[in-house]
């Protein structure tokens, strides 16, 4: 059994790929509470509420602007240091390998690892469908199609 202890790389690696998912998180999260409270808005009745503007964005992104500039700087820095990851090059899994061994432990590794890229593949394209069809029912539709033909028109010199 091999024991794997933590360098000062790794954990630099580890918390670097950590504040990154935290960020995409709180952007995401960010990104949703402004379209909720836009939404509200509009349902209270103020159909012309502009929910994106550069001041509310603004504002939502300004308690994420410290983390950004820590991650930069830390990316900064582990360039300037010359952290990396020395696996990062290698292949995940060595097919010629798993067929050379035959073990069956290691094909029942290499499948569960093909469901798994299978599931996540139908959650996206779930997801992906499931947020184009929210966009339609939210009237999207018709605003991209009222702004194609405005930005059409106005190309050709009719409007």
């Amino acid at each position: 059994m091999e024991v794997t202890c933590l360098t000062r790389k790794k954990t630099f690696l580890i918390v670097q790929s950590l504040l990154c998912a935290l960020i995409a998180g709180l952007l995401a999260a960010s990104a949703l509470c402004l379209y909720f409270d836009g939404a509200a808005k509009q349902a209270e009745g103020d159909l012309f509420y502009y929910m994106y503007t550069r001041e509310r964005v603004g504002a939502k992104l300004l308690p994420i602007l410290p983390l950004l500039f820590c991650a930069f700087g830390m990316t900064v820095s582990g360039l300037i240091l010359g952290i990396k990851d020395e696996k990062a090059d290698k292949p995940v899994r060595d097919e010629k390998l798993l067929r050379d061994q035959g073990s069956i432990r290691e094909k029942a590794v290499h499948q569960v690892a093909t469901q798994s890229e299978l599931y996540l593949r139908v959650a996206v394209i779930a997801l992906a469908v499931g947020l184009i069809v929210a966009g339609i029912l939210n009237g999207g539709l018709e605003d991209v199609l009222a702004k194609g033909a405005t930005i059409c028109t106005e190309c050709v010199g009719l409007g």
